[in-house]
């Protein structure tokens, strides 16, 4: 791939083998983290860290090859920060319902987004991919696929604009949501 031949593992500026101790590594400090994070009652944490962990690692070792797989963990892995913060904030009691609440709707309407970007990624990526992978644009097509992710794009901007729930999640003074309604639905 011509836009990655330069990152560090592709031009061999490191080698497989220390790549994947250093990603160990991570996975390990970030486990330990997770545990001492749950130390403030929130148990659910090192599990959703290492559900978290197992995703990625996954993902690398031929999950991103299924078709529409990659474009799901994508999407999860882009909202898992917003679900662990409601998993710490709640088990920590200094984050009420409310705002956990809030933290998942926006999980719910985040997840469709970026579906809908690695699609289009996908479709920028239709020559590489072919053979290796199969995606969308490789199934249906690069317009089709295109189409599909505008669609779900339209979907979240057509809920977030009809559902008072996120005028009133947004609300302060001046109305920045509106603002960014008006501005923000004609650039998608």
């Amino acid at each position: 791939h011509e836009d990655k031949q330069h990152r560090s593992v592709a031009s061999e500026t490191i080698s497989m083998r220390n790549a994947s101790l250093f990603c160990a590594a991570l996975s390990i400090l970030s486990l330990i983290f997770s545990f001492r994070a749950s130390s403030t009652g929130c148990n659910g944490f090192p599990v959703w860290s290492l559900f978290n962990l197992t995703v990625m690692a996954l993902y690398a070792l031929g999950l991103q090859r299924i078709f529409l797989v990659k474009n799901l963990i994508c999407g999860y892995l882009a909202i898992a920060p917003l679900i662990g913060a409601s998993l710490l904030g709640v088990g920590a009691s200094n984050l009420g319902g409310d705002v956990a609440g809030k933290l998942y709707k926006l999980a719910l309407i985040g997840f469709p987004l970026q579906v809908a970007r690695e699609i289009l990624k996908d479709i920028e990526d239709v020559k590489v991919d072919e053979g290796t992978k199969k995606t969308l644009p490789l199934v249906v097509g690069e317009q089709k696929s295109k189409w599909i992710a505008y669609a779900l794009v339209a979907v979240v901007n057509g809920t977030m604009i009809l559902s008072p729930y996120f005028w009133t999640m947004f609300k302060s003074t001046p109305n920045v949501y509106a603002l960014s309604v008006v501005i923000g639905t004609p650039m998608c």
